[in-house]
């Protein structure tokens, strides 16, 4: 043979190889899958392939994903086979904003949404009668009761002297403390304002309220205290749940400090997968050393978000920045510079309309950077500023509740604007959904589907759980690995008891998975 040219055998040979890049097919038979499933309706949130019937697993990843005459010959060789009956799997649900380990115990004070100052504090008074001198008693401050000058340190001591008492509100963002409960935070009449948070006072004495990272670094004292063992119980727990609901991957922000978790990861009897944020306490890391997040206002409900008008039920009131400008332009040059990504808690206009000022003035690939807002309550307004720098939107639709308190707060004009999805996801705006409260998807699901604050930017129920899973995976880098069922990918996903993209809106909270599956091993199966 002259150099140079093949024979037809070389020629058929080299078809062969590319042939089986192609088909599958090569010269070696591929080894048997592990799990097979059948006769699904599975939701990818693939583009390419939206819908399929029937997926292969080998190891960690998926192997195929098509009709289950295409996935045939691999159904007969698998170790195991389930037949789903015709039930919807969708890709792993990743749960882009939480906040555990918690580090509080339960409510021991139940008051009811709707209750009064007077009853509120009969409810502390009972709480009081009923459990030990030095209990400390906590519970949920009703949305229509922050601010009430009925409610005080004064007024709590009044029922509860001998019990250290903390009422938080909903947001999270503010809480009352009584005597005992100051003293026992080593909260002082003289202590000034910590970094991004402050202590309320009444004719220069502490009224009990505290708000912002002056009520967090408490917070982190408390977590600081719990036991390796007690937060590793309290992750299983928390995992557990996680995976009833079809979750199998996590993006947390802890009160506790990470690096004392992230050693405690290893010995979790829970699959889940876990991503570890560090918040910042009211100060910049120059050099963060994980993802960092930076609370820089506080939430609507407390009237904290800062906003560049009035409040509407609080006129010459605009809230308040948790940091300097000084301090915003330094944690947007350690976005530009670092490789960690930053995470930014934005709910006001006012703090929106500064962080794209100061992204503008950096010559970064910003879109690269994957610069997170958190919530980006006004984010409505800035849609050509928040495409162009690349930013990820993370909504939180059990956010989307209480609308007669949003249009108090805001008025109708300055509402159209307020916590849109499907604008975002029109402009081409990268949308992740985190629960940031209850952590059922489904709920998540029914209210990002129905946006009861602002119904105009209600989404699918398909572009919603492609949200909470191929979005959520871009929004942590990682959707090389994981959101779609696609060859490849991490086999992450679960099997549902109902139908999520037809059953009734009542009913669709209600939906669990009777399936988890993470990186090919069935983590929660419902017994049948």
């Amino acid at each position: 043979m002259q150099r140079g040219r093949l024979s037809l055998r070389a020629v058929f040979a080299a078809l062969a190889v590319v042939c089986g890049q192609f088909t599958g097919y090569a010269a070696e038979p591929a080894p048997p899958v592990d799990l097979v499933i059948i006769n699904a309706r599975i939701f990818t949130a693939d583009p390419a392939r939206p819908w399929a019937e029937s997926v292969a697993i080998r190891g960690t990843r998926i192997a195929a994903v098509g009709s289950r005459a295409e996935l045939g010959l691999l159904e007969s060789t698998a170790k195991r086979v389930i037949d789903a009956g015709g039930r919807v799997v969708v890709p792993g649900i990743n749960d882009a904003h939480v906040h555990e380990p918690s580090w509080t115990e339960p409510d021991n004070v139940a008051v009811p949404a709707d209750a009064s100052a007077e009853e509120l504090l009969a409810e502390v008074r009972a709480a009081a009668e009923r459990l030990a001198a030095g209990t400390w008693l906590q519970g949920t401050v009703p949305v229509a009761l922050v601010g009430s000058p009925k409610l005080t340190r004064d007024t709590v001591d009044a029922v509860a002297s001998r019990h250290p008492v903390c009422f938080q509100i909903g947001s999270g963002h503010a809480a009352l403390l009584n005597t005992a409960a100051l003293r026992a935070w080593q909260i002082a009449e003289g202590d000034p304002n910590p970094a991004g948070g402050w202590y309320a006072r009444t004719a220069g004495r502490l009224n009990g309220w505290i708000y912002e990272h002056a009520y967090w670094r408490k917070a982190r004292d408390e977590a600081g205290r719990l036991s390796d063992e007690r937060l590793v119980a309290r992750m299983d727990e928390f995992a557990a749940r996680a995976l009833r609901h079809g979750i199998t991957s996590v993006q947390t922000m802890p009160m506790v400090d990470v690096a004392r978790l992230e050693p405690l990861l290893a010995r979790l009897q829970m699959p889940l997968r876990w991503r570890l944020m560090q918040i910042q306490m009211g100060t910049v890391e120059p050099t963060p050393r994980r993802p960092a997040k930076y609370i820089l206002d506080g939430a609507p409900m407390e009237r904290g978000a800062a906003v560049r008008s009035d409040y509407s039920d609080m006129p010459g009131h605009r809230g308040r920045e948790n940091y300097s400008d000084a301090q915003l332009a330094a944690i947007v040059a350690t976005a530009a510079r670092s490789e960690q990504q930053v995470l930014l808690h934005i709910i006001g206009d006012r703090v929106l309309e500064k962080l794209f000022e100061v992204m503008a003035h950096h010559r970064v690939d910003w879109p690269a950077k994957r610069l997170r807002v958190e919530h980006g309550s006004f984010i409505g307004e800035f849609v050509p500023q928040a495409k162009r720098a690349g930013v990820i939107l993370v909504q939180n639709p059990t956010h989307f509740g209480n609308p007669a308190v949003m249009l108090a707060r805001f008025g109708a004009k300055r509402s159209e604007h307020f916590d849109v999805l499907r604008t975002a996801l029109e402009a081409g705006i990268p949308v992740a959904l985190g629960s940031d409260g209850p952590i059922n998807p489904w709920l998540n699901v029914a209210l990002a589907t129905t946006h009861p604050r602002n119904p105009r930017e209600a989404v699918t129920r398909e572009q919603a759980v492609a949200a909470y899973t191929r979005g959520s995976a871009r929004a942590e880098f990682t959707e090389r690995d994981k959101g779609t069922i696609a060859p490849g990918m991490l086999a992450d996903l679960a099997m549902l008891s109902q139908d999520p993209f037809t059953v009734s809106l009542d009913d669709l909270p209600n939906t669990e998975a009777v399936l988890t599956v993470i990186g090919g091993t069935i983590a929660y199966e419902l017994p049948r």
